[in-house]
């Protein structure tokens, strides 16, 4: 998967954020998207920061996991005799 970080200046209230989007293509088509399509968890509008750094490191995670966000393991499996 390709990302980008996009930085949104609001000039009304003067404010900075930082989103991360997915690149998408079909067919000769391509585009930019908020919806990451990360696994194991829902996503519930753009995934980003206040600051550049903070976004860099959520879209190293990402990348690290390769999407995969939320680790399951079994830790104790307990079987009963009757």
């Amino acid at each position: 998967m390709i990302y980008r970080i996009v930085r949104e200046t609001n000039h009304l209230t003067d404010t900075v954020k930082f989103y991360i989007e997915r690149k998408k293509t079909f067919l000769w088509s391509t585009s930019w998207t908020t919806e990451l399509n990360l696994k194991g968890i829902y996503q519930r509008g753009p995934i980003g920061a206040p600051s550049y750094d903070g976004a860099k490191w959520k879209l190293d995670r990402i990348e690290l996991k390769q999407g995969n966000m939320v680790d399951k393991e079994i830790v104790i499996k307990k079987y009963t005799h009757k």
